[in-house]
């Protein structure tokens, strides 16, 4: 048993499939099971019950927990073996929110790429939820989200506010009830519930594993009328389109929507603030005895 075995089992796992395991490391059917059979006489007992999908036996359940460990610890030693050696070299998996990526990592990148410029950095892109998830699981080194709670074993770095506000069109705007003035005042002060005069807009909303997705969808509940859903996307850019044309309020955190879009564009949509809008997003990643030098000068570079 060795450390490409572990990985091949685990791959397995996670497909369920011969085929498409073998098509995901790259090697032949008949590679993979040659290497399943090996560790099945090894420990002597089957693995897998082979029908479709595979499924785990009781004993390939205790192996495969012990095989996470395996590897986990691998890559620990891996890793401590390059901070001893100064190679300076890796992989560095972060997870974080598209739009969130696609605005706030950028520079950040930059600068890391030219000072270690043998990290590989693996994005792995994904809704808030999902992160914490990968997060615990040790899929990810380094994560970029919103934290409502503490996970066990886990520092949080905090890198900088957002604020989740309802965006609309100057159209949109125009075509709602009320006087200019109950709309002004409206504009200019963060707002407990959904304001009454937007009961015949149409919205725009995130799913409900985003922040803002559930923060509308909250803000929904406890208001005094059923607003109306013209769509859903999970595409922040593709909703701030529709939203500048027009076909719906939406809501979105105001600093990425302001890196997506021109100023010119910004200044032709209104802003409804909340009074539960804010929020602190922040780096996190798994306390260890030996964290791996990358991770710490990544977050030195981010400034924490």
């Amino acid at each position: 048993m060795n450390f490409l075995t572990i990985h091949y089992f685990l791959t397995l796992v996670e497909e369920r499939n011969f085929t498409r395991a073998a098509e995901r490391l790259h090697v032949t059917q008949q590679t993979l099971s040659g290497h399943i059979a090996m560790v099945e006489r090894e420990v002597g007992m089957k693995l897998f019950i082979r029908h479709v999908p595979l499924e785990l036996t009781d004993g390939g359940e205790v192996f495969y927990r012990y095989a996470r460990i395996f590897q986990r610890n691998e890559l620990a030693f891996r890793r401590e073996l390059s901070d001893v050696s100064g190679s300076e070299s890796g992989v560095l998996r972060i997870g974080v929110a598209p739009a969130r990526g696609e605005v706030l990592l950028p520079p950040l990148l930059e600068v890391f790429h030219r000072r270690y410029p043998r990290v590989r950095i693996v994005l792995c892109e994904m809704a808030n939820a999902m992160i914490w998830k990968a997060l615990e699981r040790e899929e990810i080194d380094l994560a970029l989200a919103r934290w409502e709670e503490e996970l066990p074993g886990v520092s949080l770095y905090p890198y900088q506010e957002e604020e989740i506000v309802l965006l609309l069109s100057a159209d949109l705007y125009q075509r709602l009830p009320g006087t200019e003035e109950e709309r002004s005042r409206v504009l200019s002060a963060p707002q407990k519930e959904l304001p009454v005069f937007l009961e015949p807009c149409d919205f725009l909303l995130n799913s409900e594993g985003d922040i803002a997705g559930r923060l509308a969808r909250k803000l929904f509940r406890e208001a005094s009328f059923a607003p109306r859903v013209a769509a859903e996307s999970e595409h922040m850019a593709t909703m701030l389109r529709l939203c500048l044309r027009g076909l719906g309020a939406y809501f979105c955190p105001k600093n990425l929507a302001e890196a997506m879009l021109a100023p010119s564009d910004m200044q032709k949509l209104h802003q409804i603030a909340f009074t539960e809008g804010k929020y602190m997003i922040s780096f996190a990643c798994h306390e260890s005895s030996h964290r791996w030098s990358m991770i710490e000068n990544f977050l030195k570079i981010a400034g924490k």
